[in-house]
């Protein structure tokens, strides 16, 4: 092998250590985004339970006051 052979050698393997170094920045940034996602998920889960019992509550308040409405119109 010679000299030129040698140097493009190495200049190749200094070109993979960087996009090695690269991809696992990368790598490290989408787990970070995971990570986040996850949470976010979590949380906008427990907005829509929140969301749905107090939905569930409003609708059964609704229901029990037209029904008491009924029951005054009905004795009138």
């Amino acid at each position: 092998m010679d000299v030129m052979q040698l140097a493009q050698m190495k200049r190749q393997v200094a070109w993979h250590t960087q996009e090695v170094k690269h991809q696992e920045i990368e790598y490290h940034t989408a787990e970070l985004a995971l990570e986040a996602a996850k949470k976010k998920v979590e949380d906008l889960k427990k907005k829509v339970v929140e969301g749905k019992h107090m939905l569930e509550m409003r609708e059964r308040e609704v229901a029990r006051v037209v029904e008491e409405d009924r029951r005054k119109a009905a004795h009138r």
